[in-house]
C-alpha cells in the first residue's frame, strides 16, 4: 500500500463524514484495494488500545487477576477477529443477495471510516472514563452522543456503498454492534 492510497482513503472516509457520496471515488474497489484497506485496522489500534485502557482504568474489576501479558494477548486476539468477522459476514450476506457487486466497495469504505470513527470516539471515551464509568452526567451522554453519532455515520457508509435501503443499511449497523458486543463477552470470559 502507498501513502497515497492511505491517504485518498482517509479522505474518502472524511467525505462521507460529511454525507457525501462522492467519498466513494477516492477508494479503491479493487482486490488490492479491498486488501490494502485492512491497514486501517494499523491506524486504529492505538486509538483503539488506548480507548480500551480507559476503559479498563475506570473500571478496574474489568481485569482483575489477569496479568497483562494475558490481557494484551486477549485484546490483540479479539482485535483481530473483530477486522476479520465482520466483513467476512458480510461476504456471507452478500453471497446470499445483499449487494454482492458491491461488497469489495463496502468493506474498503467501512475500514477507511473506521479510523474517522476512531477520532470521534476516542476524545469521548476519554472523558467519559474521566467523568466516571457508572456516572450518569456529562461524561456518559458525550459517549453515547459519540456512539450514535458513528452509528448514524456507519449507517451511511452502508447506505451509500451497498447502494442499499436505510432499513438494509440499520441491519448492517445493528450486526456490527451485536459483533462487538459478543465479543465484547468473549473477551471478558477470557480475562
Amino acid at each position: 500500500m502507498t501513502l497515497l492510497e492511505a491517504a485518498q482513503g482517509l479522505f474518502g472516509a472524511w467525505r462521507l463524514l460529511h454525507f457525501d457520496r462522492t467519498g466513494l471515488q477516492h477508494f479503491r474497489a479493487t482486490r488490492a484495494g479491498f486488501v490494502n484497506s485492512f491497514w486501517a485496522a494499523a491506524i486504529v489500534l492505538p486509538g483503539d488500545a488506548i480507548a480500551t485502557l480507559l476503559f479498563a482504568s475506570a473500571n478496574p474489576e474489568t481485569f482483575a487477576g489477569s496479568g497483562p501479558g494475558r490481557v494484551i494477548s486477549v485484546y490483540l486476539l479479539i482485535y483481530i477477529i473483530q477486522w476479520v468477522l465482520f466483513p467476512l459476514v458480510m461476504a456471507g450476506l452478500s453471497e446470499a443477495g445483499l449487494r454482492r457487486e458491491q461488497f469489495v466497495l463496502f468493506v474498503v469504505a467501512h475500514n477507511w471510516s473506521s479510523v474517522v470513527r476512531m477520532v470521534i470516539i476516542l476524545p469521548a471515551v476519554a472523558i467519559f472514563a474521566a467523568a466516571g464509568i457508572g456516572s450518569a452526567g456529562w461524561g456518559a451522554a458525550i459517549f453515547f452522543a459519540a456512539l450514535l453519532a458513528t452509528w448514524a455515520y456507519t449507517w451511511y457508509v452502508a447506505r451509500v456503498a451497498l447502494e442499499t435501503s436505510g432499513r438494509v443499511a440499520l441491519l448492517v449497523v445493528g450486526l456490527e454492534i451485536g459483533i462487538a458486543i459478543m465479543l465484547s463477552w468473549v473477551t471478558n470470559g477470557m480475562t
